[in-house]
């Protein structure tokens, strides 16, 4: 199991300062050019549609699930960006299921479209994006949370998963 816990000073903080989307970005076109270089055998014609449609509904539903996230920080008027300080604490919407729908996104857009790309060496380097997030971003995010929220951060926290 993985500790949640974490001081407010980041443990990599060259990883706090570079956005998570920066990660996930920089992680699909390694896993592009490798595709590219090295290749990896790709899935039958019969299921390479049958992943493009499977990766076609999880790329949409990242999108969704980002708007929809997006949208709840913007009708709040606290900040995205995880260097700034938030002004309120959000607990509707996707974030009753999960602390990190933005980074939930994330994962449905990126393994979405690496279906629908046929690029299967972009999904063997998807751990490295979430590795940041779990061992750097997060944790820095829930202190600034913590210390900001107090109690409250705390229940929520305790209530519903980093994850889903």
């Amino acid at each position: 199991m993985v500790s949640e816990s974490a001081s407010v000073a980041p443990r990599a903080p060259w990883l706090v300062r570079s956005t998570s989307p920066v990660h996930f970005v920089t992680a699909f076109a390694a896993g592009a050019l490798m595709q590219h270089l090295l290749g990896l055998p790709l899935a039958p014609e019969a299921a390479r549609q049958a992943l493009y449609v499977i990766g076609t509904v999880l790329a949409d539903a990242g999108l969704v699930l980002a708007v929809w996230s997006f949208a709840l920080f913007a009708r709040q008027r606290t900040t995205i960006i995880p260097a700034h300080t938030p002004a309120q604490l959000i607990q509707r919407g996707p974030f009753r299921f999960t602390r990190n729908p933005i980074y939930v996104a994330q994962v449905l857009a990126y393994v979405g479209l690496a279906l629908m790309l046929d690029l299967p060496w972009t999904l063997a380097l998807l751990a490295a994006p979430v590795l940041a997030l779990q061992r750097a971003i997060i944790p820095f995010e829930e202190a600034r949370l913590r210390a900001r929220f107090g109690a409250d951060y705390e229940r929520y926290r305790a209530t519903v998963p980093r994850w889903l």
